[in-house]
C-alpha cells in the first residue's frame, strides 16, 4: 500500500528547529524570531508555538496590532495553555481592549491558579480600567500564592495608592523593595507616596536612591526637581529639570521644567536660561503666562534689551532689539510688568515716528511685528497722548489711502499702524493679503486679519441652547460681547488621563474619592467657557471625553471655537446659553467645570445649585470663586474708580490704569500691578470694572458643601503653598479642612488673590 503524507495542519517541526526558534526569542533577537516564526507558520500551520512566538516577537517590537491575529491563532490551536492565554491578554491590554484582556487573564488564572504572571497582569489591567478595588483583591490572592514576588507587592501598592490609601501603599512598596532592593519602580513610587504625605525629606532620599541606580531616570529627575522647587532650592531644581528634558523631552519633563522656570529667581543674565525660556514659550511647554515673570526678569538683565530700556525717551529705531526671548514673549502672552510696559510704549512711539519720517529709518522687522502682535493681544492698552494719537491716525489714513489707490504699502507704515489699530478694522484691508511680505509680517497678518475673519464666519455655526433673559446675565453678556475675555494665544498640549478617577487621583493622591462609573464617552460640561482656554484644557484633561462648552457671549464662543480648530479639537461642542437655564436642557454630565463664573451671577449659590442639578449622582465638579480676603485691594480700587467716575470705555480704562501705575506701589496696590489681568483692556475690565461681582470665604463654601451633601476632593494650589499649609496643619494630610484653609488664608491673605479653585464630588443621589 502506498504511504500517504500527513496533512499540513498536523505536521510538526523537528525539535532542533523549535529550539532555534525559542532561542531567538529568549535572547531578544525579535526580528529574527519573527522571520523564522513566519516561515514555520507556513510550513507547519498547525504548530501553535510558532504562532505564539510570532505574536510575542511582534509585540516586543511595539507592533501589537499585528501581534493580535497570530496570538489568537495560538490560543485557538492550544486552548488549554494558560501561558498563551496570558500572552493574548497582554496584547489586548496593549491595544486598550481592557475588558477582553481581563477575560483572558481570568481564564488563565482559572486554568492555572499558580500562574503568577497571569495574576500580575490581571491586577494591572484592572488598575488600568479604573477597578482599583478589584485589582487589589486579585493581587492579594496572588500574593497568597507567591508572597516572594516583588512585582505583586509593587502592583498592590499601585492599587492601594489609586484608592487614596497612601500608608498602605507605602507598606507595599517597602515590601517590594525588601524583596528586590534595586526595584526602581517601587523606589520611585515610594518617593511619590512619601511626597504626597508631606514627608519631603524621605521622598527626596528615595528619589536619590532611584537616581543612584538609574542616573537618567527622567521621571525621578523631574519629580525631584519639583520637590526641590517647592522647598526653595531653585538652582538645584532647575538643573535637574533641565537634565530631565535634555534626556527625554516628554510632556511630563517639559511641564516639570516649566514649573521650575516659573519659580526660578533670576539674579543675572544667563544665555542658557534664555534659550530654555525661548523654547518653552515657542512650543509652548505650559501656559506662556506662567513664564512671563521669569522671562521679564531675565530680559531686564539682557545687555541688548537693558541698554535700550535704560536709554532716554528718544530711542534710536535701529537700536530696538530683535532679542529672541523678547519677541517670543511679545508673541505669546501679555507683558505684565510696569517697567516693560513703559519701555514698549516708548518703543511703539519710536516705530511710529520712524514710519512717518520723510526718509525711512531701519527697524528690526521681527521686533516690530512682535510688538504689533502684543498690542493686538492686549487690545491696545498702552498709554497714548493726543499728539501721538494724531500721528497714529495719520498713519492709518495713509495706509488706507495706499490700499484704495492700489499702491504698495510700505512695511514700516503697516507695522506702525498695526501697533495702534487692529488691521482687520480697516477698509479694503484684504488687499494686504495680495502683497508679498516677509515672514514676520505674514505672521502679523494671520494674527490681526485671518483669525478675526475666521471668528466672524464661525459665528454662524454656533447654536443658542437656551434663552438669556435674566437681567444680570444680560449685563454680563453685554460686557463680554464688547470685551471677550481672556485674550490668549498659546497653550501646551497635554496627554490626558484615561478616566476622571485617574486624573483626580493623580491631582489629589490622598483624596476621599468614591468609586464612580462614568458614561462612555465621559460627558463634560464647561459652564462659562469664555474664550475657550478652560474648555480646551478640560477636553484634553480626560481622554475620549465629549465636552459641551457654553457661554453667554457669542463673540467669546467664536474665539473659543477658532482656537479649538487651531489645536485640532474640532469635537468640542460650543453653544450659547445661560447656565441658569440648564434645567431646560435634558442632559446630564459626569463632570462639570465652572471656574470664575458663578460669582458674576445675581445669586452665585443659586447658580451652583443649578449646576448640581445637571450633574449625575456621584459626578465631579470643579469650581472657582473670588475670595473676600484675596480681593480686598480690588474692592478698594473699585471704590476709587466709582469716586473718580471712570466709565468702562477703553479710553477710561487706559486713563485709570495710568493713574494706578503712577500711584499703585505708594497706595499699596502692588499686588494688582503684578496681576496679569491688569495688562489688557478686557482683562482689566474683568478685574476692576466688572458689572457684577461677589466674593466668598472658605467658611461660606464649607457650609454650602455640607448642606448639599457634597464631598470636597481637593483644593488646587501650587506645591509650595501646599507645603506651607501642611507645615501649619500637619494632621490634615489631604488638605481638605476648609476651616484650616480659612485660618491659613487669614495669615497669608494673598494666597487666593486669583481665586479659590477646588473639586467636589456629589452624593449618590441627585440633588
Amino acid at each position: 500500500m502506498k504511504k500517504t503524507s500527513p496533512p499540513p495542519s498536523s505536521r510538526q517541526p523537528d525539535i532542533s528547529l523549535v529550539q532555534s526558534l525559542v532561542s531567538l526569542l529568549t535572547s531578544g533577537r525579535f526580528a529574527a524570531a519573527e522571520a523564522q516564526a513566519r516561515s514555520m507558520t507556513v510550513d507547519f500551520p498547525g504548530f501553535w508555538l510558532a504562532w505564539g512566538v510570532l505574536g510575542t516577537a511582534l509585540q516586543q517590537q511595539q507592533r501589537s496590532e499585528e501581534a493580535l491575529v497570530p496570538m489568537q491563532e495560538a490560543v485557538r490551536l492550544m486552548p488549554a495553555d494558560a501561558g498563551m492565554r496570558c500572552n493574548l491578554g497582554s496584547v489586548l491590554h496593549d491595544l486598550g481592549r481592557f475588558a477582553e484582556a481581563e477575560a483572558c487573564y481570568r481564564k488563565a488564572v482559572e486554568m492555572a491558579p499558580a500562574h503568577v504572571q497571569a495574576h500580575i497582569n490581571l491586577g494591572s489591567v484592572l488598575l488600568d480600567s479604573g477597578q482599583a478595588g478589584e485589582a487589589e483583591s486579585a493581587l492579594v490572592r496572588a500574593i497568597e500564592i507567591a508572597p516572594g514576588q516583588p512585582q505583586l507587592h509593587f502592583n498592590l501598592g499601585v492599587a492601594q495608592g489609586a484608592q487614596g490609601r497612601l500608608p498602605e501603599a507605602e507598606t507595599s512598596y517597602r515590601k517590594a523593595i525588601h524583596l528586590a532592593p534595586r526595584h526602581v519602580d517601587a523606589l520611585h513610587n515610594l518617593a511619590v507616596t512619601l511626597q504626597a504625605q508631606g514627608r519631603l525629606d524621605e521622598a527626596e532620599a528615595s528619589y536619590r536612591e532611584v537616581l543612584a541606580i538609574v542616573p537618567d531616570h527622567v521621571r525621578a529627575l523631574s519629580n525631584l526637581a519639583l520637590l526641590l522647587a517647592a522647598q526653595g532650592q531653585h538652582g538645584a531644581s532647575l538643573e535637574l529639570a533641565r537634565r530631565a528634558s535634555r534626556l527625554a523631552a516628554t510632556e511630563e519633563s517639559k511641564r516639570a521644567f516649566a514649573a521650575c522656570l516659573k519659580r526660578f529667581p533670576v539674579t543675572c543674565f544667563d544665555p542658557v536660561l534664555q534659550e530654555d525660556l525661548v523654547q518653552a514659550l515657542r512650543e509652548p511647554w505650559t501656559d506662556p503666562s506662567e513664564l512671563a515673570h521669569t522671562a521679564i526678569a531675565l530680559l531686564k538683565l539682557t545687555p541688548q534689551v537693558a541698554a535700550v530700556m535704560d536709554a532716554p525717551d528718544d530711542i534710536d529705531p535701529a537700536a530696538l532689539p530683535g532679542d529672541a526671548l523678547l519677541c517670543a514673549l511679545l508673541e505669546s502672552t501679555l507683558i505684565c510688568d510696569p517697567g516693560m510696559e513703559r519701555f514698549l510704549t516708548r518703543a511703539r512711539r519710536t516705530l511710529l515716528h520712524a514710519a512717518m519720517a520723510a526718509a525711512a529709518q531701519p527697524v528690526d522687522l521681527r521686533f516690530s511685528s512682535a510688538l504689533a502682535q502684543q498690542c493686538f493681544i492686549n487690545e491696545y492698552v498702552f498709554n497714548c497722548d493726543e499728539a501721538e494719537l494724531t500721528q497714529a491716525q495719520a498713519a492709518r489714513i495713509a495706509l488706507i489711502a495706499a490700499l484704495e489707490n492700489g499702491a504698495t504699502v510700505a512695511t514700516p507704515l503697516l507695522l506702525a499702524t498695526a501697533c495702534y489699530f487692529p488691521l482687520h478694522s480697516l477698509a479694503q484691508v484684504s488687499k494686504l493679503l495680495a502683497q508679498e511680505w516677509s515672514l514676520p509680517v505674514q505672521e502679523l497678518l494671520i494674527v490681526q486679519m485671518v483669525g478675526p475673519e475666521v471668528e466672524r464666519v464661525l459665528g454662524e455655526s454656533i447654536p443658542q441652547l437656551t434663552p438669556i433673559d435674566d437681567g444680570v446675565s444680560r449685563q454680563v453678556q453685554a460686557q463680554y460681547e464688547e470685551h471677550p475675555y481672556p485674550s490668549w494665544v498659546k497653550r501646551a498640549n497635554v496627554r490626558g488621563a484615561r478616566s476622571i478617577m485617574e486624573y483626580l487621583r493623580q491631582r489629589f493622591p490622598a483624596a476621599p474619592l468614591r468609586p464612580y462609573k462614568a458614561t462612555s464617552p465621559l460627558e463634560v460640561l464647561v459652564a462659562g467657557c469664555g474664550t475657550g482656554q478652560h474648555a480646551l484644557n478640560a477636553a484634553q484633561r480626560m481622554q475620549g471625553s465629549h465636552l459641551l462648552a457654553i457661554d453667554l457671549s457669542l463673540k467669546s464662543l467664536c474665539y473659543a471655537k477658532r482656537k479649538a480648530q487651531e489645536y485640532g479639537m474640532d469635537d468640542i461642542e460650543f453653544a450659547q446659553a445661560d447656565l441658569l437655564q440648564l434645567g431646560t436642557v435634558p442632559r446630564r454630565f459626569d463632570v462639570i467645570e465652572s471656574s470664575g463664573v458663578l460669582h458674576h451671577l445675581a445669586d452665585p449659590w443659586q447658580g451652583w445649585s443649578v449646576l448640581l442639578s445637571a450633574l449625575r449622582p456621584g459626578g465631579f465638579m470643579k469650581l472657582g470663586f473670588y475670595s473676600e480676603l484675596g480681593r480686598r485691594n480690588v474692592v478698594r480700587i473699585r471704590e476709587f474708580i466709582a469716586d473718580k467716575g471712570y466709565s468702562v470705555s477703553a479710553q477710561d480704562i487706559r486713563r485709570c490704569r495710568q493713574e494706578l501705575l503712577a500711584s499703585g506701589e505708594r497706595e499699596g496696590y502692588a499686588d494688582i500691578l503684578r496681576s496679569p489681568d491688569f495688562y489688557s483692556i478686557s482683562a482689566c475690565r474683568d478685574l476692576l470694572f466688572h458689572v457684577q461681582e461677589h466674593r466668598m470665604s472658605w467658611l461660606q463654601i464649607d457650609a454650602y458643601i455640607k448642606d448639599k451633601g457634597l464631598q470636597l476632593i481637593g483644593v488646587e494650589v501650587d506645591l509650595d503653598v501646599l507645603a506651607a499649609y501642611r507645615e501649619s496643619f500637619p494632621q490634615d494630610l489631604p488638605a481638605l479642612d476648609l476651616h484650616n484653609w480659612h485660618l491659613f488664608e487669614t495669615e497669608h491673605p494673598h494666597t487666593f488673590s486669583g481665586m479659590y479653585q477646588f473639586w467636589v464630588q456629589s452624593g449618590e443621589r441627585s440633588i
